[in-house]
């Protein structure tokens, strides 16, 4: 049931006369298997993308921690991720299958397809059949959607999850069904295990899920099995605090809850003095839309048609049954955006244009495509095509790429295998590769074969591991990305004690432009070669292995 009264011509075949109104009767009375067609078309491309691009430093890193000897060593390695620890648990099991980057990538691939699917379903009990097709093809094929969950990286699983647990939520108290309401706990345990946006999510299902309960009381035994669901999640969020986030400060320096405040995400917090917080809210609300679009300016119209879709929602007529009025729906769309602001000024975490609040876009999808549907009159095939020509218009003019951490076209795979064969050609075995901390698990990912670890941390705050041949010295996690300014500092007597005949400085991860940094500041790097492939993969060769002094400090780059 529709917990709004949608248009008659949302359901019912159209009398309109002509082509246009028979393929308008013919996509309402098909739109069951154009989604599987949308869905099949959005499953591919994530396979072409886990395919074309080389692993970032985060999915390095994750398949590092998963590729241990014993499930107990990848909880510990665990430890020292910011994420929960599901999705390195699925990659030991899953690793057994092929360790190719599009075969450990896979589960996320079918993770975000599914999550497509019952996102669409979940659309579907919610605004209709419209409205549904049209969040499905933004899910099924933005670009950002394609790229979260063609990544080995969480939120595939978050997603997933988070939809699952609201579809089975409302299937439950339409239908008043203790299994379901079983299910969507289960799946809402599995949200909070992929990714601690998830609290967030389960903050607003829990306020939805009592205001529906007000509404209309459920059976006793539905009531019973949510309330012994809400204790059990309080009690795994309990545990995770317990044993992972208050740890994080040993990780990450300072307070682990306000772990990033001062790092790459600080932009996304609000700080009391720096501006005014009516600014920041509107600013970073913009920031959620443009990430979820993948374009600047597309991203603020769906902001405004968001804003939209709630005010049609509310005007609305209840539905027939009259089981929920018409206000719930824009409660449950509005409610996580009002809980981000409360934790982003409180510090808590961050809101913005960030990956972090990847979980938005299930509501912001959501309350765009009920104000597009309304733009094309409800009609099916009007309405998919304009969202389609919105999804065109993203891929052809998006500005994500280089801004938010996903997938470059310098991220292509060829890149890698060419830094790979020119390593292979010039490195000798008496000489060392410098790299630091992030890049050095791409390099024991790609260039080790993930056959080696690395050794006891060094005396300068350096690590070692060998491997085919190679020896590869890396800076810690505390000293950040290779700069110029940390070369200039390494202890050259610690590289110097390892019989070192040339060094090779290899920067990866998300930095770049330091071999020009190095080349234009530091005069004893003046005639370097450097060989880039693509924007953040470059190698050149330490003109000698000797103590220098840069003419000037530089500043780190920015992620």
């Amino acid at each position: 049931m529709s917990s709004w009264s949608a248009p008659a011509k949302d359901f019912a075949p159209l009398s309109r006369q002509g082509w246009y109104g028979r393929l308008e009767e013919r996509v309402g009375a098909n739109s069951g298997a154009i989604a599987a067609v949308i869905l099949a078309a959005g499953f591919c491309w994530r396979v072409w993308l886990a395919h074309a691009t080389f692993f970032n430093t985060d999915e390095a890193w994750h398949y590092s921690v998963a590729n241990k000897d014993s499930l107990l060593a990848v909880y510990k390695a665990s430890l020292t991720l910011a994420h929960p620890p599901l999705l390195v648990v699925i990659l030991y099991f899953w690793k057994h299958f092929g360790t190719s980057d599009v075969m450990l990538r896979f589960p996320g691939v079918l993770a975000g397809t599914a999550f497509c699917w019952v996102f669409y379903k979940w659309l579907t009990r919610l605004l209709g059949k419209t409205p549904a097709l049209v969040g499905l093809i933004f899910a099924a094929l933005l670009p950002p959607m394609i790229a979260l969950t063609a990544e080995l990286r969480q939120y595939s699983f978050l997603l997933l999850f988070a939809a699952l647990s609201g579809y089975c939520l409302d299937s439950t108290l339409d239908q008043n069904s203790v299994r379901m309401m079983i299910a969507s706990s289960s799946s809402l345990y599995l949200a909070m295990l992929s990714h601690y946006s998830a609290f967030l999510f389960a903050a607003v299902l829990g306020f939805y899920a009592i205001v529906r309960i007000a509404v209309r009381r459920p059976a006793n035994g539905v009531m019973a099995t949510w309330a012994a669901g809400q204790i059990v999640g309080v009690a795994l969020a309990g545990f995770l605090y317990k044993t992972h986030i208050s740890k994080l400060g040993s990780v990450y320096p300072g307070d682990p809850l306000h772990r990033f405040g001062d790092f790459y995400l600080a932009d996304w917090y609000f700080h009391p003095g720096r501006g005014s917080l009516i600014w920041f809210l509107w600013r970073s609300t913009l920031g959620v839309f443009r990430f979820t679009f993948g374009q600047t300016a597309l991203g603020q119209i769906a902001a405004l048609f968001f804003l939209a879709g709630l005010v049609l929602l509310i005007r609305a007529k209840p539905a027939s049954d009259g089981a929920r009025p018409s206000w719930l729906t824009p409660v449950l769309l509005a409610t996580p955006f009002v809980l981000s602001w409360l934790a982003a000024v409180a510090g808590f975490y961050p809101y913005g244009r960030t990956r972090q609040c990847a979980f938005l876009a299930i509501f912001a999808l959501a309350g765009v495509s009920v104000a597009l549907s309304r733009v094309a009159g409800y009609r099916p095939a009007w309405s998919a095509t304009l969202a389609l020509l919105v999804v065109a218009a993203c891929h052809a003019f998006g500005t994500l790429q280089g801004r938010d951490m996903l997938p470059l076209p310098e991220q292509r795979r060829e890149h890698m295998d060419a830094a790979l064969r020119f390593l292979h050609r010039h490195a000798q075995p008496t000489d060392v590769i410098l790299t630091d901390k992030a890049t050095s698990y791409q390099l024991q990912h790609y260039l080790c074969e993930q056959r080696s670890a690395p050794d006891a941390p060094e005396k300068a705050g350096l690590e070692r591991f060998r491997c085919d041949g190679f020896h590869i010295v890396s800076t810690d996690a505390a000293a950040g990305a290779l700069t110029a300014d940390t070369v200039a500092t390494l202890r050259w007597d610690d590289l110097l004690r390892f019989n070192v005949n040339r060094v090779w400085v290899v920067q990866g991860g998300w930095a770049s432009g330091l071999g020009e940094t190095m080349r234009s500041q530091v005069p004893q790097f003046g005639q370097i070669e450097i060989e880039s492939f693509g924007r953040y993969l470059e190698i050149f060769q330490m003109p000698s292995v000797q103590p220098y002094v840069p003419c000037c400090a530089v500043p780190r780059p920015k992620r």
